[in-house]
């Protein structure tokens, strides 16, 4: 059987890509530095294996990854979240033959911070809202319209990121960025833009696109994270993907956020994520991400994937019981969301589970129950939870300034 391991085991992209490999067929195993993280519970994962936390001791974690995939003849390693960047950085100290699809470091460099990103999309000519790349409090205290965002140089999950209304925030948060060193690095001012949220997921092969996925956010959880979706087809999205890939000679999972403008209907970009996210969707709407990825990493040339169906709602409803506990932190709106989902009901009418498919895969009950329990123990316990699950896979400043120096 083919040794497919997982580069954690916390995030939802994480347990979506269990999902989607198990049903294809395989089992995976795990490195995770939670040993109750959410993908452990499915019949598809066959070990998970303890590491140290990527973000806080990065030479720890992959010394413990290389240890892995000796001892257990790993056959494909598969970042599906932030590790994709360490990885990149720590390429030459794989083993020769592992399969794994990687862009190089310095195509990651252009995506993984927001500066960065910018500058490629100016560059490459991608729609983006209006941005200004900020390098003191002199300029960002300068006058600008309300509305708008403010990030720092990197973040996972909407961390870094700030929504300012009024000059008062504003100077609020100028001090904190200058005592992060973040003007240093370059802070991104983004303008708002009005209009949907929508986010494509594509996977290349050395700049090649050969699978491409697009939905539109219905409903907003934590962090801005997804309770619902929809998938959508937008052939001008796909287009500058294309653009975007064969300028980076990308090669691997890279995924992208979207504001698709209420006026000229026109996508303007704003995030990128060089990884495989949440691939549920794309898998019910006939488009095997995951799959994919593993092919090209074995190092297969696959034909180029159709495009999935329209229409195909989908839902995260460990999702939704967590923003409907953050709301008003009472339980009866638990119980309530609760409800809806084992009803389909209300907003989940018409939608599949992508998260928790407990039909195909009764182990979810577990992290399910859990989570149900701790929620009714305690509603505003959620954004905490959010945040530490957030805290197992995310990369810090200091360990991004640590994968530089392996290079």
């Amino acid at each position: 059987m083919l040794g497919i391991l997982l580069s954690e085991g916390s995030s939802l992209s994480a347990r979506e890509a269990v999902t989607a490999l198990g049903l294809a067929g395989f089992r995976v195993e795990l490195v995770s530095s939670d040993p109750l993280c959410l993908a452990r519970f499915s019949r598809f994962v066959r070990r998970v294996h303890p590491a140290p936390p990527s973000g806080s001791d990065p030479d720890g974690y992959l010394k413990t990854v290389l240890d892995v995939i000796e001892r257990r003849s790993i056959d494909v390693l598969m970042p599906v979240h932030e590790q994709a960047y360490l990885f990149a950085a720590a390429r030459h100290r794989l083993p020769m033959g592992l399969g794994i699809a990687l862009a190089d470091f310095t195509a990651f460099e252009q995506v993984q911070s927001k500066p960065a990103l910018a500058a490629l999309l100016t560059r490459i000519d991608v729609p983006q809202p209006v941005t200004e790349i900020i390098h003191s409090t002199r300029d960002f205290a300068k006058e600008r319209p309300f509305p708008y965002f403010v990030k720092a140089p990197f973040g996972t999950a909407s961390a870094g990121v700030w929504r300012i209304d009024k000059s008062t925030q504003r100077d609020a948060l100028s001090g904190e960025l200058e005592y992060r060193g973040a003007f240093e690095r370059g802070v991104v001012v983004q303008a708002a833009a009005n209009g949907p949220l929508e986010r494509t997921q594509a996977v290349f092969d050395h700049g090649r696109l050969i699978a491409i996925h697009i939905y539109r956010q219905i409903v907003a959880g934590l962090g801005g994270g997804d309770v619902l979706k929809t998938s959508v087809r937008r052939p001008d999205v796909r287009a500058y993907v294309e653009r975007i890939g064969a300028a980076l000679n990308w090669h691997g999972a890279l995924s992208f956020d979207y504001i698709l403008d209420a006026v000229r209907g026109a996508p303007l970009f704003f995030d990128a994520n060089p990884r495989l996210v949440e691939p549920m969707n794309a898998w019910l709407s006939g488009v095997d991400l995951a799959g994919t990825l593993l092919r090209v990493s074995l190092g297969e040339t696959p034909s180029a994937q159709p495009e999935g169906a329209e229409g195909v709602i989908t839902r995260l409803g460990l999702m939704g019981l967590m923003h409907a506990a953050n709301r008003r932190g009472r339980r009866s709106d638990v119980l309530r969301e609760l409800i809806l989902l084992t009803r389909s009901a209300g907003h989940y009418r018409g939608s599949i589970e992508e998260l928790l498919p407990l039909a195909t895969d009764p182990l979810c009950i577990v992290p399910l129950g859990v989570l149900l329990g701790i929620l009714l123990i305690s509603p505003f316990s959620a954004s905490q939870l959010s945040h530490h699950t957030i805290e197992t896979y995310s990369l810090t400043q200091g360990a991004i300034d640590r994968l530089r120096e392996w290079k």
